[in-house]
């Protein structure tokens, strides 16, 4: 978080409330998950969410409009 940077303060809030929801959940599913794996961490959760999820494929064209909407 030291490294972390915002333009306006409400743009640093809306980081923090997300930041929050997702540890309020990967929390919340470690605990329903404790009787059944109890030395799940964090780490383990986000790990296999990462696997699970789908993930979008990006195309060629593409490429181009999303490295100039992030200049």
């Amino acid at each position: 978080m030291a490294d972390y940077q915002v333009r306006r303060w409400d743009a640093w809030h809306h980081h923090m409330a997300l930041v929050m929801m997702a540890t309020l959940f990967l929390v919340k599913q470690k605990m329903a998950h404790r009787q059944t794996w109890p030395m799940l961490s964090l780490n383990d959760l986000v790990t296999a969410m990462a696997h699970m999820l789908p993930k979008r494929r990006m195309t060629a064209p593409e490429l181009p409009d999303i490295i100039a909407r992030r200049h």
